[in-house]
């Protein structure tokens, strides 16, 4: 543990934004001589990341971790990039695998979270002394708004976000996960729209503009929207789910079967497309398949319906 925190000190103070187009190519090359080097994967990952390449850095953070199960730094960046892409719960499962290694006894784990916490506080002072009007210092205090449940204050931090930086992908998202929160589908609408302008490849934006459009009671383009996450990220399960929603609202049950069945082989435990398949395969007429889809839920249920 002590040898990874000096790791990511060491590393994290090895590049500057000025230097990126010097250092990246001789990490790069290093990285091609010898793929196998945990090292070499890691500080190109995250040097990666420092240079404001977040996307680009995932993969040789991930060939890292494989080649070392017990690096905690290679985790640690895994979740920092995948949060810089909005990839938040991507990001969580990274800081789990961390956190499972770090000691398991409560007072030790009590003082990393206090460093940790300590730490966080300290690079928000440097980023207020760095940049007093940066818009990431409205979308902390939108953060912790939202933790305080007071979600009208922190819609109006991320728009002064958007505001800022109307051309940030990150801000848009941000403000239409808010409106979406609070169930303001409408407002979610059109920063959604322009998160995915902004960025298309940006697979959550598509999913929540999905999940937008069926609010507002159209199914057919969140189909599109649906469909076009699941192009760029085929494991996510949340996006099919959506898919057959849709399809069912269309009355394409045969495609909302497929689209449901394929979130079920993602997510298994999924208890709300084990359900929906078996709507779906009653509405097709195929009541004795639909009996055994529904019979596990009665079960953890404890009904005796559906």
């Amino acid at each position: 543990m002590l040898r990874n925190v000096a790791l990511v000190l060491l590393l994290a103070y090895s590049v500057r934004g000025e230097d990126c187009s010097k250092v990246l190519p001789l990490l790069e090359n290093a990285v091609a001589r010898d793929p196998a080097s945990v090292d070499a994967l890691l500080n190109l990952g995250v040097n990666k990341f420092r240079c404001g390449i977040p996307s680009q850095a995932l993969e040789p953070l991930r060939k890292a971790a494989e080649l070392s199960p017990a690096n905690s730094t290679a985790y640690f960046y895994q979740g920092v990039s995948l949060l810089a892409l909005d990839r938040d719960e991507e990001a969580k499962n990274a800081f789990k695998r961390m956190a499972a290694l770090s000691p398991g006894d409560a007072d030790q784990l009590f003082f990393l979270q206090k460093g940790y916490s300590r730490l966080g506080a300290t690079l928000l002072e440097r980023m207020a002394e760095l940049d007093p009007g940066s818009p990431r210092l409205n979308q902390v205090r939108a953060e912790l708004l939202d933790m305080e449940h007071r979600p009208d204050k922190a819609i109006e931090e991320y728009k002064r976000a958007v505001e800022k930086q109307p051309n940030v992908a990150a801000f848009h998202y941000a403000l239409g996960s808010a409106y979406w929160a609070a169930f303001r589908a409408p407002e979610a609408l059109p920063e959604f729209q322009s998160a995915v302008r902004l960025q298309p490849a940006h697979y959550m934006a598509h999913y929540k503009l999905g999940l937008t459009l069926m609010e507002l009671d159209r199914p057919k383009d969140a189909v599109t929207e649906f469909e076009k996450a699941l192009a760029l990220q085929a494991g996510l399960a949340n996006a099919q789910f959506g898919l057959a929603k849709a399809y069912e609202r269309l009355g394409e049950h045969e495609r909302a079967l497929t689209a449901v069945s394929e979130c079920l082989r993602l997510d298994p435990a999924n208890q709300s497309a084990q359900y929906l398949r078996g709507q779906i395969l009653r509405k097709l007429g195929r009541d004795r398949e639909a009996k055994e889809q529904f019979a596990p839920i009665r079960a953890q249920r404890g009904t005796t319906h559906e």
